[in-house]
């Protein structure tokens, strides 16, 4: 929590900070309670059997259409993104294994067997690459595992596990053929899916965000920009993903990278020591367990675990999300436990009134702590409203539901990213204005809201900041049409005929779908420029991009009655002007 005294938003840091500690806390626990085979085991199958509800609501999803959990990336179960549920699969999917090898009784191990079916459907469901390569290393190493170190199974093999393995395989192979639309096969898609892992211009995006982040490290190589802060900096850095400036980028979409970014050199190197010691864990641990199987099995399946989500972290962005960083505390509290059972050590001292001073403080903080998890399921609640009314264009909704967000999570500034332009959209400038000047207080390089705050200064006829904010927006995305755009408005309404006539130029080249808009624009400052030719040709130019745009026509019969008589031409663009004034054109003003 150290790099909160210089991380530009404080609030950031303490939201991954506070799950980070939330998951030590419950390695502690975890670490303490269970402590024997029998009672790891029981957390283990209520781990095992979260994920199988997971995958049995995400199939729902992709076969039934089954809406009820909003989703911005199905089948996301309840994750509303797919790839964030498949690092919670990744993560429990050895330990199915591990709980079918060793279980007993011929009905638990139909009911594993089974249970990892629906699993392993929904992994392939997802389409997640990321996903599909841990399972496969996972999968890989458990076979290497077993050859070197010599892991003989036989006496955990019965034929009713050969039976229930056959079963599960056949439902896993008859469900990936099958779709929303019936019958499909499967096969092609996932063989075409699987190859483009390796395909470079599938993962240009990511090799882009990856490239940009690099140029952050080098920018702050020591103690990085605080824990949480890779998504205020980032923007200023972008150039390689630059492409993605509209979006507002929150990871690295490499744990490993975003670690370095935000914590520097000092927190890479104790996340390497933690690594490296717990990989001597492992294998000091694994020596000691040589004559118990179930125990090696155990600890090779809690291993497996992290080794995949630690692959996934490559590619995405468990770390960051409180559900897979739960767990992996879980699964180290486990393997704590699993090094301490048979051993002489000396527990932890605790005083005999320690329960009692718990209880007290227990007794006071816990209805602060529910009051304040309470509020924070309430803003997220409405921060989905507020997206989905935005997606709708419902703006009165995005400003209901974006103040109760913060009404609840005050310290949350991204839902002031959404009320501002639901305000610009209807025209209230004034009101969107400290929505987006908010906003841009803890995230300073936000391209969109930079957009529209000038765009607000604009409405409100102060060009000076307009011109000071879409100035800035060029600067952060200087391939953005629409920047130059409204930089070019401002220069010609601060009678800088030049400069706007540059900025035009600039935005039709970069956005041609949008030239039309910018060629009239162009064709007004070439007027005030007094080059009328050069005028005509802009306004006839945007005729020509869009022949229901209604302003060019105006524009020529003014230039036609006034500054270059022409009765004719007047009178035809007069009416034309009429006509379309009552037909939208393709692109606003």
């Amino acid at each position: 929590m150290f790099t909160s005294t210089f991380a530009h938003n404080s609030y950031e840091t303490w939201i991954i900070g506070r799950q980070w500690l939330v998951g030590l806390l419950f390695f502690f626990l975890i670490s303490q309670v269970a402590g024997s085979s029998f009672q790891r085991r029981q957390v283990l199958v209520s781990l095992f059997g979260a994920a199988l509800l997971v995958a049995v609501l995400g199939i729902s999803q992709y076969l039934f259409g089954f809406s009820s959990i909003p989703q911005l990336a199905p089948p996301a179960a309840n994750y509303a993104n797919k790839n964030m549920a498949v690092h919670f699969i990744v993560l429990l999917f050895p330990v199915g294994g591990f709980l079918f090898l060793t279980t007993q009784k011929n009905s638990t191990t139909w009911a594993f067997g089974l249970m990892l079916s629906p699993i392993t459907t929904y992994l392939i469901y997802t389409q997640t690459r990321a996903g599909w390569l841990a399972v496969i290393c996972q999968c890989l190493l458990f076979a290497v595992l077993r050859k070197t170190t010599r892991l003989n199974l036989a006496p955990f093999w019965s034929k009713q596990k050969k039976w229930a393995g056959l079963a599960g395989l056949l439902v896993v192979l008859t469900m990936m053929n099958i779709g929303p639309a019936g019958f499909t096969p499967g096969y092609e898609a996932v063989g075409l899916r699987a190859a483009s892992i390796a395909s470079i211009q599938g993962n240009h995006a990511r090799f882009a965000i990856w490239s940009d982040t690099i140029t952050l490290i080098r920018q702050h190589p020591f103690i990085g920009v605080g824990l949480g802060n890779l998504k205020v900096h980032f923007p200023s850095v972008q150039k390689e993903s630059l492409f993605l400036y509209t979006q507002y980028l929150k990871d690295a979409h490499n744990d490993y990278l975003q670690f370095w970014a935000e914590l520097g050199l000092v927190g890479l190197a104790l996340f390497a020591g933690l690594i490296g010691s717990l990989g001597l864990f492992f294998f000091r641990t694994h020596q000691e367990c040589r004559g118990n199987l179930t125990k090696s099995l155990e600890l090779q399946a809690i291993g497996l675990s992290l080794m995949g989500i630690g692959i996934n972290a490559l590619f995405c962005f468990p770390f960051e999300r409180m559900i897979p960083l739960f767990t992996i505390m879980v699964l180290l509290g486990l393997l704590a436990s699993l090094a301490q059972e048979g051993r002489i050590y000396n527990p932890i001292h605790i005083p005999k009134r320690f329960a009692a001073y718990a209880g007290i403080i227990l007794l006071v903080f816990a209805p602060i702590i529910m009051v304040d998890n309470l509020k924070a399921i309430a803003a997220d609640h409405f921060y989905l409203k507020t997206c989905v009314a935005t997606v709708e264009e419902n703006w009165p909704e995005v400003i209901t539901s974006g103040n109760k967000s913060l009404h609840y999570q005050p310290n949350d500034v991204t839902p002031h990213a959404y009320i501002g332009p639901a305000y610009l959209a209807q025209e209230q400038y004034s009101e969107a204005l400290p929505h987006l000047l908010t906003m841009l207080e803890k995230f300073p390089y936000h391209y969109i809201t930079l957009l529209n705050t000038g765009t607000a200064y604009y409405g409100l006829g102060d060009y000076q900041n307009a011109h000071k904010y879409f100035a800035k927006a060029v600067q952060v995305a200087p391939i953005a049409g629409a920047a130059h755009g409204q930089l070019g408005k401002a220069y010609w309404k601060l009678k800088e005929y030049h400069k706007a006539r540059g900025e035009f130029n600039e935005a039709i080249r970069l956005d041609p779908q949008k030239k039309s808009v910018y060629l009239y624009n162009l064709g007004l400052v070439e007027r005030e420029l007094r080059k009328v030719p050069a005028a005509i040709a802009a306004f006839e130019e945007s005729i020509a991009a869009d022949d229901n745009f209604a302003l060019p026509h105006k524009e020529l019969a003014a230039i036609y009655l006034h500054l270059k008589p022409d009765q004719r031409r007047a009178g035809y663009h007069t009416r034309m002007f009429k006509e379309l004034s009552q037909t939208p054109s393709s692109f606003d003003q």
